[in-house]
């Protein structure tokens, strides 16, 4: 099993495929890469692909220090050790609120993004449900459950849910979830969206109009404030366009990175 010694955190990560542009993947909140194992033989066909566990999480080491910038720290470095220059970086849900801080980092490494189910702000009510997302996990049974609230009308979420969910998180995956989550919640007083200027190369937008976990404005307000950005709202799909849509996505993707020069 491939892994990267960064000096401060190992990163467990896989490969596939051999071709001259690359594609990144970067996985959902407390999640890890193991769910886009099985897509990257089709990848492979097009692009070198890869595919990593963000610190703290799957089988990369737990951290000292967790914060949206040292995911994107991770990402380039692991790419440098890699001998990638640049690639084409798909983020869903946490993951593309990582994607849009590595591509504010690191301009020079992105040939492209795909930000899918995701957002660069949030507002009061969905940045207390991220928040308290992570002390539900972090606390157990101990959580105020009667201070979760739903982030907008049709959440799927609640508190006991949550809870339940729990569990799950094993206990050496608990800080970096707990990060994550108050990393979506922040973006409330510290929102990307006056910074998205900033991101110039081209930037495919998805989102899921029944996306009960994030909603879909947010792809909207990415594809209205990147300068460089294409749209695709799939209005019968749900959270993570990429699993719920997946031929859909596939040839979107594709023909996307065609039209941009990416791939031939």
């Amino acid at each position: 099993m491939p892994e990267m010694d960064l000096g401060d955190v190992t990163i467990h990560y896989d490969e596939a495929g051999s071709g001259a542009a690359a594609y990144v993947f970067c996985h959902g909140l407390g999640g890890s890469g193991e769910g886009f194992r099985d897509d990257m033989p089709f990848w492979a066909q097009h692009f070198r692909v890869l595919n990593w566990d963000n610190r703290g999480l799957g089988r990369s080491s737990a951290a000292a220090k967790y914060s949206v910038p040292l995911y994107a720290s991770d990402l380039a470095r692991l790419m440098d050790q890699l001998g990638i220059e640049r690639a084409l970086v798909h983020g869903v849900s946490w993951g593309g609120v990582l994607v849009q801080q590595f591509a504010l980092d690191y301009p020079e490494k992105c040939a492209g993004l795909v930000i899918d189910s995701s957002s660069s702000e949030v507002n009061a009510a969905a940045s207390e449900n991220w928040y308290q997302r992570g002390e539900v996990v972090r606390l157990g049974e101990k959580a105020r459950l009667d201070v979760f609230q739903p982030a907008f009308a049709g959440h799927s979420a609640s508190a006991e849910q949550v809870q339940a969910a729990g569990p799950r998180v094993k206990p050496e995956h608990v800080e970096s979830y707990v990060a994550q989550a108050r990393g979506v919640a922040g973006l409330r007083e510290h929102p990307f969206t006056p910074r998205l200027a900033q991101i110039t190369c081209p930037v495919l937008v998805v989102g899921g109009g029944q996306d009960a976990t994030a909603g879909a404005a947010g792809s909207v307000i990415l594809a209205r404030n990147l300068p460089n950005a294409e749209l695709q709202i799939f209005p019968d799909a749900g959270h993570g366009i990429y699993r719920q849509k997946q031929e859909e996505f596939r040839t979107l993707v594709l023909d996307f990175a065609r039209r941009h020069g990416l791939i031939t």
